[in-house]
């Protein structure tokens, strides 16, 4: 497992190796034995601007997931970057009053869940999302409910 965790913010003190922790948990949960993942904690102002430039989509959101995998050489290797605004996990952990640790949770898991190919964009593959993310949350010791209210806007 290669796991690189970069921290580009000020909102959140961070503990990585927590991190790294609940990386591994979430991937041993969901069976995947190899990964190569890099996490990025940033702005709601930096997570808009890569939002636009990769995605050209003119506003901010919580986690951005790129799938990095590539064909035969990357056969069997979760591989990808998940960026995540630690502006709106404050934001929305205290808007539905949640610690700031099992919002971060969430969007770890939310990342995670896109490189694996869950998806979000119709009702359908939302409420799918939703049960996944409750079940590992589940895993990860957190309270399930929180999942049922994560935007749709994101990644």
């Amino acid at each position: 497992m290669e796991i690189d965790i970069t921290d580009q913010q000020k909102k959140l003190p961070l503990r990585i190796s927590s991190i790294q922790t609940i990386v591994e948990t979430i991937l041993r949960h969901l069976k995947i034995r190899k990964a190569d993942l890099s996490f990025a904690f940033v702005s709601s102002q930096k997570i808009r601007a890569l939002n636009i430039k990769y995605l050209n989509r003119a506003h901010t959101t919580d986690v951005l997931a790129f799938d990095l995998s590539s064909g035969e050489d990357g056969a069997g290797i979760l591989s990808g970057e998940i960026i995540i605004s630690t502006d709106a996990v404050v934001q929305n952990a205290r808007r539905f009053g949640a610690t700031p640790a099992s919002e971060l949770a969430l969007y770890i898991i939310h990342g995670i869940l896109h490189l694996t190919g869950y998806d979000d964009h119709t009702a359908a593959d939302r409420e799918r999302m939703r049960a996944k993310e409750q079940e590992v949350l589940r895993a990860l010791g957190e309270r399930p409910a929180a999942a049922l209210r994560k935007s749709s806007k994101s990644s």
